[in-house]
């Protein structure tokens, strides 16, 4: 029996290792931004299926072999493998947030909390709840956002060894190896399969969830399972096309890895292509020891980079990470391949020292169960503990007087209101008292209606009009526009603009202005980020990631610009018979870095831009809107260019004050002073005899 064909998972396996260095390549390639590898987060999908392999394997070997599994042994060789090794990641990753990101955003704090939910091995619930997915911009500011893979394996190995002991529990009747292993292949089947059709279910609407947790992902583990759990006769029927199931696995995973990218709608229907893939590479090297494909994972360097591959997997995303953020987001190819390269060094002392000598010579506390399992419980106090004294420094931090300004900037914005901003009830019943502001809130004079951009223009508003009320109605990413339904719309680019969620919030905010308009209602207030509706690529650098999914195509381009125009006709039509002024608000300029974060790390100037970069990004959008407006009497286009920008540059400071609290959202006190730039259009809104300045 000690033949790997007849007991494939019994002994070392230097080829899984070898398949581990597959995945780590591609996760760290993939995150350090190397070209080739777009689809290389697939790789932390191939380690649940190695997972799911081994710790069945395991689990399953040691009933039949002892007749009884212990989970506290088990559960203390987890503790050896991987808790030491990441609690000094961690600790290390807390200090250099401590030392190098800007107490005036909330990447400190961030930082603290993910670290707490770390210690509990739930920080894939952490970043289920706080992000809007693994692929957005902000997600290089998260040190610790690679560790949701880590609690996800942690939060597994908690239920399937307790269901192993159900398992061997009934089969114990019948004294033999067969019916338990039965048993075990008809539970991970049924795991595999319920499991499935929840991440290809939830995936398009709620990417999120299957994404982080665990119910859509169990099916990556129960097919390792599965391929751990098979037979010496099930072996012994492949051999004679072993190779070319490992050839075929192994070109699953690369074709993964080099066709899937960040715009793939993951894990879902596109996830089965690499756990497949590692499936069958596994199956067919243990069902041909001396195979090609598996000597050649089984050489020494593979080897070798799978050995590391854990601890390089735990140091490369945090310094990747606080590396990008201390650079305010700039994507640095080459620095990102020097901190590639230093973290594998400490991942082979983190490994030669830590790592190895605990896992196997267990020395002092390790040494027995018992002892293991109080130090990882006191490994996870400690992680509490050091996650408390970031978030005490960040709080110190804040009281300093040099950061006092850049800290008030940071948080001088519109809250974010639920009720305002996605409105769920029917119109005529929408939160009129709560979203408007000002005076007799039951009649608003104004209206405020468009996406993040709108409502970052209310404090300019209630600024220009202290006597009556504006009335807020606005949703993230959704363009003020009413869309011609008689209109067949098959650009992707527009999705945002199209989206039906979009359309269904802008034909209630219409209603409600037509209800409105019989009770008081003067204007309507029309903002946007207008460059990301017509598909113009952002030079921010929190925007990078998305860049790519950005339309380039001159015609596509075109044809963007063409119905944005038809549908703002449209809208200004329809507004237009009401009787209503209609202001559209032209884009404001947009910064390259992140305000706030870039005065406290850099001069002022390094902060500003070029106001080359805004007219190449905004020309041809301002363009576009004029030129609808044109044919509206009652609507005008409101310029606000030159309050930001002079000939030369556009300004993050005016007149000492702090225009953005991002890179492309205006403070409350930058709102303000635009206000009172835009006072005889704002007048003009309302009718008032101080309007004759025109457009600027």
């Amino acid at each position: 029996m000690n033949s790997p064909t007849l007991k494939p998972q019994a002994k070392y396996r230097p080829d899984i290792d070898g398949l581990r260095a597959i995945a780590i390549i591609s996760v760290v390639f993939y995150h350090a931004g190397f070209p080739g590898f777009p689809g290389g987060f697939v790789g932390v999908d191939v380690f649940f299926v190695i997972s799911g392999f081994l710790i069945t394997s395991l689990l399953f070997n040691e009933a039949v072999a002892t007749g009884r599994v212990s989970l506290s042994a088990f559960y203390a060789r987890r503790v050896r493998r991987l808790m030491p090794a990441g609690l000094l990641v961690v600790a290390v990753t807390l200090l250099l947030g401590g030392i190098f990101m800007a107490p005036v955003s909330d990447d400190q704090r961030s930082l603290a909390r993910s670290a707490m939910t770390v210690a509990v091995f739930a920080s894939n619930f952490y970043f289920f709840a706080t992000t809007s997915g693994y692929f957005d911009s902000p997600s290089f500011t998260m040190p610790l956002l690679h560790t949701w893979s880590l609690a996800l394996e942690e939060q597994y190995y908690l239920i399937w060894p307790l269901l192993m002991l159900l398992v061997f529990h009934v089969s114990r009747a019948s004294h033999a190896e067969g019916p338990m292993r039965k048993r075990a292949v008809w539970a991970l089947s049924v795991m595999l399969l319920v499991s499935l059709v929840v991440c290809i279910v939830t995936t398009p609407g709620y990417q999120n969830f299957a994404f982080y947790l665990l119910p859509a992902r169990v099916w990556e583990f129960a097919i390792g399972g599965l391929a751990g759990l098979a037979g010496s006769a099930f072996y012994v029927r492949l051999r004679w096309c072993a190779e070319g199931l490992a050839v075929a696995g192994l070109a699953m995973i690369a074709c993964s890895v080099v066709t899937l990218n960040e715009g793939t709608p993951f894990p879902g229907w596109a996830a089965i292509l690499p756990v497949f893939g590692t499936t069958l590479l596994i199956v067919g090297m243990t069902a041909n020891e001396r195979g090609v494909v598996r000597r050649v994972l089984s050489s020494r360097p593979m080897v070798w980079i799978g050995l590391l591959s854990y601890s390089w997997y735990l140091w490369h995303w945090p310094l990747l990470s606080i590396y990008r953020t201390y650079k305010l987001g700039v994507l640095d190819i080459a620095g990102n391949a020097l901190i590639v390269a230093l973290a594998l060094v400490l991942a082979g002392l983190t490994y030669l020292w830590i790592e190895r000598p605990i896992r196997l010579r267990r020395p002092w506390l390790f040494s027995g169960t018992r002892s293991t399992l109080f130090v990882g419980g006191a490994m996870c106090l400690a992680t509490l503990l050091l996650a408390g004294g970031l978030w005490a420094w960040r709080h110190h931090q804040k009281t300093a007087e040099a950061y006092r300004e850049l800290i008030t900037a940071h948080a001088d914005h519109p809250p974010l209101t639920k009720e305002c901003s996605e409105p769920v009830r029917p119109a005529g019943d929408l939160p009129l008292e709560k979203c408007s502001h000002g005076p007799d809130k039951k009649h608003p004079r104004l209206l405020l209606w468009g996406d993040s951009h709108a409502r970052h223009m209310l404090p300019m508003l209630m600024q220009a009009f202290p006597d009556v009320a504006v009335y807020e109605l606005t949703r993230p990413t959704c363009a003020p526009l009413i869309t011609d339904e008689s209109r067949t719309v098959e650009i992707g680019s527009r999705a945002a603009v199209l989206a039906k969620s979009c359309q269904e919030f802008n034909q209630r905010v219409l209603r409600e202005i037509l209800e409105l308009q019989g009770r008081g209602l003067e204007g309507v207030v029309i903002s946007a980020r207008w460059p990301i509706h017509f598909a113009h690529k952002s030079f921010s650098v929190a925007d990078i990631p998305r860049s790519g999914l950005v339309q380039t195509d001159e015609k596509v381009l075109a044809q963007v610009r063409a119905d944005i125009q038809a549908d703002l006709d449209l809208t200004l039509s329809i507004l237009e018979r009401s009787g209503l002024r209609v202001a559209v608000l032209a884009p404001t300029p947009q910064l390259i870095y992140h305000a706030p974060a870039c005065l406290a790390s850099l001069d002022t100037s390094r902060c500003d831009v070029a106001r080359s970069l805004n007219d190449a990004l905004l020309t041809d959008v301002t363009a576009a809107l004029a030129e609808v407006v044109s044919r509206h009497p009652n609507a005008r286009l409101v310029q606000v260019m030159d309050f930001f920008c002079d000939e030369q540059t556009c300004h993050a400071v005016r007149d000492g004050k702090i225009l953005y609290h991002d890179d492309d959202h205006l403070t409350i006190t930058g709102a303000r002073e635009l206000g009172r730039y835009l006072s005889a259009d704002l007048a003009w809104l309302r009718g008032k005899p101080n309007a004759a300045g025109g457009v600027k």
